[in-house]
């Protein structure tokens, strides 16, 4: 059976088309996505209404993708993209009126839940902690013993510590003295553990971004999956020189988070910091996968988060 499911996030929106298996396994046939960046339609908490059309045009383009294919449904959620936003109720009805498309917006915990559901399809978690940058938040989850013993969110994001601190395309340094003031203070309301996490992984298009340079630079095995604090440290100082060697590391191997993969970045710092993290496993999947598995191949564990 061939499940399609839509991600619409604060930076971008992506379809993801899955295959599922008899053996409650899936593959992916295709993905394809926009870099909407709704948070930047974002302001003093309303969408504007040129962000909500310009969800429900990306919308249609998928839905008519779709159809090409003989692909009858299209499961859509929404995460901070329209949880965080005074006006959600106006934006739902809008989509629903004008796409015929019901959008599914899953609380922050949740999202952190399933982008742990995703990471467990191809990550040995069992013990740890696990967080997923997007644009406009940030989860975090602890997990002991295979239970999620804690799920939280912050509204910090690679893209809207952008829009809210950055004057140009890059940070400069009392920008980037900014961002890292404001994801602190969102970060001291996190429960991070006392000692280090057996074992740290994230999810999301920022830390894969980031692994993607880490694998180029160092020349190391495109199925690598593994980053070094050494090896962060020495990529975050390449790009936020500002030079030729950071502009053609950006513009190569991510050029579509041009903008925002020094603010991630940063917040990956910050946390590798807290979490005193020596190593950071990087998963494939994440949270549109563990959306998957949990409404339609029932692999996902449907546990509360144990107190």
């Amino acid at each position: 059976m061939k499940c399609a499911i839509v991600d619409l996030g604060s930076n971008t929106i992506r379809l993801s088309l899955y295959n599922t298996l008899e053996n409650g396994g899936f593959e992916t046939l295709f993905s394809k996505k926009y870099m909407a960046g709704l948070a930047g339609y974002v302001s003093h908490g309303i969408m504007s209404n040129d962000g909500i059309n310009q969800a429900c045009a990306v919308l249609l383009d998928f839905k008519i993708l779709l159809q090409q294919l003989s692909v009858k449904d299209m499961h859509v959620f929404a995460t901070a993209s329209l949880r965080n936003i005074k006006n959600t109720e106006k934006a739902l009805e809008t989509i629903k009126r004008r796409t015929g498309l019901s959008v599914d917006v899953i609380e922050g915990s949740e999202e952190g839940i399933l982008g742990y559901y995703g990471a467990l399809y191809t990550t040995d978690l069992k013990n740890g902690m696990m967080f997923d940058i997007g644009g406009g938040s940030t989860e975090f989850v602890r997990v002991k013993n295979g239970k999620v013993k804690n799920s939280q969110s912050v509204s910090i994001g690679s893209l809207n510590l952008f829009h809210s601190n950055v004057s140009g395309l890059w940070p400069e340094k009392k920008e980037q003295k900014a961002i890292t003031k404001q994801i602190n203070k969102k970060l001291n309301t996190v429960d991070f553990p006392k000692k280090s996490p057996e074992k740290v992984c994230c999810v999301g298009g920022t830390c894969r971004a980031i692994l993607n340079i880490v694998n180029y630079h160092f020349n190391k095995q495109e199925n690598n999956r593994i980053i070094t604090r050494e090896e962060f440290d020495k990529i975050l100082k390449i790009l936020t020189k500002h030079d030729i060697t950071s502009r053609n590391y950006i513009l190569k191997l991510c050029p579509d988070r041009v903008h925002t993969i020094i603010p991630g970045m940063m917040v990956v710092k910050e946390i590798m910091d807290r979490l005193n993290c020596k190593e950071l496993w990087v998963s494939r999947y994440g949270v549109r996968e563990g959306y998957l598995c949990k409404n339609f191949l029932m692999t996902g564990s449907t546990q509360e988060v144990t107190k």
